[in-house]
């Protein structure tokens, strides 16, 4: 058995540069970490969390004429962690588990009613799925992603939407609440926790000049804007009025 040897054989075929492979291999390593140093990483990790939440929010068209909008919108907001109600029914849907508990084929009539996202990652693209349903209420509560062009974009549902609750939405301003007016059949707006917003009191009086008929929550009003929320149906009225009470829960079932 020959002598041992302390240093990789393959050394005496090296270029004698007074360097081993480990030298080189630390300066390939130092590029490395040049390149993808702990911002960048979490750069490219944050584009990659978007890429695939944008395609998880995204219905195709054979999607919806399989088994219709309010089907294909309600298996998107129980897909992203939220819960929604049908009309006619007066319990929440949402995931349990790995398992959705939704039919997977159209069924005649059933019309989505209340959507609950709260501290969900809709954005933007997402809310697209939201168009040509029978949605009435809208809960945005602690979105991170929804700012002023997700609300301006909320118009495409206003022949609908009449309750829509958007408190801790900290990237929402003044801009996006006066987008609002573009909603004419809204009855109710909670604005609670928008730091961004420093003139919600003043953008609410406008909405309430466009739209009469509204009530806006979570702003101190001028007197002569000052009302109550109306009574809506039994479900309606507890899941809004109820649900803002605490903005960090969802509505209680």
């Amino acid at each position: 058995m020959g002598d041992l040897m302390f240093e990789p054989e393959y050394n005496r075929h090296m270029p004698d540069d007074g360097k081993t492979p480990f030298v080189n291999l630390n300066k390939m390593l130092n590029v490395v970490e040049a390149d993808f140093d702990k911002e960048s990483l979490k750069q490219f990790m944050q584009r990659k969390i978007d890429v695939n939440d944008i395609a998880e929010q995204r219905v195709d068209a054979k999607t919806k004429e399989k088994i219709g909008k309010d089907l294909a919108a309600a298996y998107v907001v129980v897909k992203s962690g939220g819960r929604i109600q049908f009309a006619g029914m007066d319990r929440w849907i949402e995931k349990k588990g790995s398992h959705i508990p939704l039919p997977n084929h159209n069924i005649p009539n059933l019309k989505l009613q209340v959507a609950d996202l709260t501290g969900s990652s809709i954005r933007y693209e997402g809310l697209a799925f939201l168009e040509g349903t029978s949605i009435k209420m809208l809960i945005l509560r602690d979105c991170q992603y929804i700012d002023d062009f997700c609300l301006s974009r909320l118009y495409k549902i206003s022949n609908t939407l009449e309750f829509l609750d958007i408190s801790g939405c900290t990237l929402v301003t003044d801009n996006g609440l006066a987008a609002l007016c573009k909603l004419r059949n809204l009855k109710g707006l909670r604005i609670n926790d928008l730091p961004n917003a420093g003139n919600k009191a003043l953008i609410a009086a406008y909405l309430l000049d466009e739209n009469p008929e509204l009530n806006v929550l979570g702003v101190d009003l001028p007197l002569d804007h000052d009302k109550e929320m109306p009574e809506t149906s039994p479900e309606e009225s507890g899941q809004y009025s109820d649900s803002s009470t605490n903005s960090s829960n969802k509505p209680p079932t």
